[in-house]
């Protein structure tokens, strides 16, 4: 679990210079270099933000725990249902306790809207969690080599580019996505070794 403890630690001591300061040095450039990249465009970003959205993503993952509990996997399906609430609160406390002012329309070039909070992003948390608890089921259980590359290949994809278009879309700071791999982290790692720790 030294593991887990680096990634708390981390996600603790960001979320700790979150709350201190709007920005973080390098954001604001990153920020700029980013929007001036043609990729990913508008339509490709809310098609990304709408599939990494909260909502969305805890309604698959209870879709999937669902199966899973039907399926006769009780254990994995209880972790996911758990991990998934835990995940929720966290990331609204965690919000509401940095209160992070979002990036301003002074500095970026805002092209989408917002309802939270800044820190940590949530369209970034989110699938993080789901689709890193997937992608060590992937490797829990005897599939082929070809499959555990295929599922893991396409969460991290789906991963990097869903930060980069909120970045892309001025409605995060690189510090925020970093802050949403962090915090999503430390729920997915205790939760899969609850999960699949006999099978790991």
């Amino acid at each position: 679990m030294a593991l887990w403890g680096a990634v708390l630690a981390a996600a603790v001591a960001l979320a700790v210079f979150a709350a201190l300061n709007d920005r973080l040095p390098g954001d604001l450039s990153a920020t700029r270099t980013v929007q001036g990249w043609p990729f990913p465009g508008e339509p490709f970003a809310d098609t990304l933000r709408f599939l990494s959205g909260t909502e969305f993503v805890v309604t698959i993952g209870a879709v999937l725990a669902v199966a899973a509990w039907l399926a006769g996997r009780r254990r994995p399906a209880l972790a996911l249902a758990a991990g998934l609430a835990v995940m929720v609160l966290l990331q609204f406390g965690v919000k509401e306790v940095v209160d992070r002012p979002r990036p301003s329309p002074d500095l970026v070039d805002l092209r989408s809207g917002f309802t939270s909070p800044s820190f940590p992003s949530g369209h970034t948390m989110s699938p993080t969690f789901l689709y890193g608890f997937l992608a060590a089921a992937a490797f829990a259980f005897p599939f082929t080599a070809g499959v555990r590359s295929a599922v893991t290949g396409v969460a991290v994809a789906f991963l990097v580019l869903g930060g980069l278009a909120n970045v892309w879309l001025g409605v995060h700071w690189t510090s925020d996505v970093v802050g949403g791999y962090l915090w999503a982290s430390a729920v997915l790692v205790p939760t899969a070794w609850i999960a699949f720790h006999s099978r790991l």
